[in-house]
């Protein structure tokens, strides 16, 4: 898990230097405002709601986006000071800092969110509405640990659990045992470990349905094929396990088990693949209030690479001392990801997963042409790995006190990641009929900055957004006054 977590923290560096997001995966261009389906549109509102194409912010024919960005961490476990611990494998824990260890990560949530929009696209007619294709990188992690997992994850073989020890005379190799041996389902109820990586390729189109002085209604559809790179999935819950996977072979996990679709070597390669739609419509109502309403993910991705499934099955051994540092990324030590030994494994040759579908529905009104107010409400419509906890809730508001710069804040709750204050900032350096450029950088917590506990240290970022292309006549945004 190290290297994926490497992995992404590359791509994410070279973007930003050779160059976000409202919470949720959005648009660097509403980030920090709280909401996002009702007033984003051109390429930012592929996969968030297609419909906003059919309505243009400027006279600009196209739009295109290189290199947008985000990354967060939401950490009960670890205190803000603490958090790039997660990543820092070259920290000793002390026998002290392990049995803390186990306490902070007892029952308490660790979300890990990260994406980057390679490249973005769209053309927007008046006439035959608009078009939108984006690529994006998506990677999700969200786990959470009861007493005797977190025990065992950071104890290893000391753990209460092993009461005697074993030493194998001729390679010095130590193993825990367990002579009262439980189920892996009784022994780790309450726990799960969730992941997600995968890139989409999203082609989008709406267009205006209703349009008239007072009233306009806007549809849209997109249509996205999906190459996935890694899934895990490993829960316990009511007695029951729910466990499979399909690793990247970059990431070097071996389950030490055949399995019909298991891939040799460590090449980095795509081990599923599926299709998604997504559905949308939107309305202006009096040339100042928004509203939309959009349904996406819906759809399903094939894993047919190193594909297994998890067991039910007694814990008598292990052979790890447990984790030395914060790292549980970390791969080469991480007994939930690397060793494994948490259950039986058996190989498939297939395995299909939904993808997380969720529900937006969205407002704002557009009071002139220097302030906006909004809202929104996400909700999941299942339980799909990549699938947020709860229904989440925005609101905020978008300032622009000059046309080459705006501003936003706002406050998002739910999802069970408590109560954030998004800020974000703009900046329009080049602003004109012909052509405009927009730099954008948020945060997903501004709070975070000041308090330790529970952070939700992110950053999003966006250095290469163009639109240009004079189309004459007047754009919507200029009808109703309003500067985006």
């Amino acid at each position: 898990m190290a290297k994926l977590i490497k992995l992404s923290l590359f791509i994410f560096i070279l973007a930003f230097f050779e160059s976000p997001a409202q919470t949720l995966s959005g648009a660097f261009t509403v980030t920090g405002a709280g909401y996002s389906t009702a007033v984003v549109t051109d390429y930012q509102c592929v996969g968030l709601n297609p419909a906003n194409l059919g309505w243009k912010r400027n006279n600009h024919l196209m739009n295109v986006g290189f290199g947008e960005a985000d990354i967060s961490i939401y950490s009960e476990p670890l205190k803000r000071s603490l958090v790039n611990d997660l990543f820092n494998s070259n920290k000793i824990l002390t026998d002290e800092e392990r049995d803390l260890a186990v306490a902070n990560f007892t029952d308490t949530k660790l979300q890990f969110e990260g994406s980057i929009s390679g490249f973005g696209v769209s053309f927007q007619d008046d006439k035959i509405g608009g078009f939108g294709f984006t690529v994006k990188e998506r990677i999700i992690w969200d786990s959470q640990l009861n007493e005797e997992s977190a025990d065992i994850l950071f104890r290893g073989y000391h753990s209460s659990y092993f009461d005697s020890l074993s030493v194998d005379p001729q390679t010095g190799d130590t193993t825990g045992w367990a002579t009262a041996a439980k189920t892996v389902e009784d022994l780790f109820e309450g726990t799960h470990l969730d992941m997600l990586w995968f890139r989409e390729y999203n082609f989008s189109y709406g267009r205006s349905i209703v349009k008239n002085q007072n009233f306009a209604l806007y549809g849209g559809v997109g249509i996205k094929y999906i190459k996935g790179y890694s899934v895990f999935n490993y829960s316990y819950a009511s007695g029951t396990i729910n466990a499979y996977s399909a690793l990247n072979p970059l990431l070097g996990v071996d389950y030490d088990e055949p399995s019909p679709s298991k891939i040799e070597g460590d090449k980095y390669q795509s081990v599923g693949s599926g299709w998604g739609l997504d559905f949308g419509v939107s309305a202006l109502i009096a040339q100042k209030l928004r509203i939309a309403l959009a349904v996406t993910d819906i759809g399903s991705i094939k894993w047919d690479g190193n594909v297994y499934e998890g067991e039910n099955a007694l814990l008598t051994d292990i052979q790890t001392a447990g984790l030395s540092n914060y790292n549980i990324f970390n791969a080469q030590d991480n007994i939930a990801l690397d060793n494994l030994k948490w259950g039986g494994w058996e190989g498939l040759s297939e395995k299909s997963t939904d993808l997380p579908m969720n529900m937006r529905a969205g407002g704002a009104f557009l009071l002139n042409s220097k302030f906006e107010f909004g809202t929104e409400l996400y909700l999941p419509l299942n339980e799909a790995p990549g699938a947020y906890d709860k229904l989440v809730f925005g609101l905020g508001t978008r300032i622009t006190p000059v046309k080459w710069i705006r501003g936003s804040v706002g406050m998002v709750t739910g999802g069970e990641t408590g109560t954030n204050i998004p800020m974000g900032l703009t900046f329009i350096p080049f602003n004109n009929d012909s052509f405009s450029w927009e730099i954008g950088v948020a945060v997903r917590d501004i709070t975070s900055y000041f308090s330790q506990d529970k952070p939700t240290v992110s950053l999003a970022l966006g250095l290469m957004r163009f639109s240009f292309g004079n189309m004459g006549g007047s754009s919507e945004a200029k009808n109703i006054e309003v500067l985006d």
